[in-house]
């Protein structure tokens, strides 16, 4: 015991970091995994995850540098600029946010609907059939009322409850 006490504490050492660092690489180390969601909680939601956090925390701010330099461009234009735009286009005169702003006037709408290929006959047409389409939904859906109804009354002497008139309108 004296032997091995007096080599252990008076001895020179020799550096043995080298073979302690091969060793500590040859152990396997346990994965972290990230916890779920406790179940006192799971009415929240998924439990957010720092990949999930990253991928949102990077979109938010990508947003926020879009904003940035989108005000930036607007503070620093030109009123004075041209844009072809402004041959069909009138000076809003109201006072507040809006004052100074280019409005297309009721002719240059017209005119851009006629280059679509959209005349003033072309939107009577529209909305014919967006008429048309709205009866054709309205006697679909009148349809399946009756036909639910229909299935009613095989229900009623089981336990489906009664149906008040005021339920079937809604």
């Amino acid at each position: 015991f004296k032997h091995f006490f007096h080599t252990l504490f008076f001895t020179k050492q020799t550096n043995t970091s080298h073979t302690m660092s091969s060793l500590r690489n040859a152990v396997k180390r346990v994965t972290h995994k990230e916890r779920s969601q406790p179940q006192s909680r799971s009415h929240l939601g998924l439990l957010e995850k720092k990949s999930d956090y990253k991928l949102r925390s990077r979109d938010y701010h990508r947003k926020k540098d879009k904003l940035k330099s989108m005000r930036t461009k607007a503070a620093n234009r030109n009123p004075d600029e041209f844009y072809f735009g402004m041959h069909r286009s009138q000076v809003d005169g109201q006072s507040g946010t809006n004052s100074g702003r280019h409005v297309r006037t009721e002719e240059a709408r017209r005119i851009e609907m006629e280059e679509k290929g959209l005349g003033p006959e072309g939107v009577r047409i529209m909305k014919d059939q967006d008429l048309a389409y709205v009866r054709m939904r309205r006697v679909m859906d009148a349809r399946k009322v009756e036909r639910l109804q229909s299935s009613l009354h095989y229900l009623e002497g089981g336990t489906a409850g009664a149906v008040t008139g005021e339920e079937e309108e809604e």
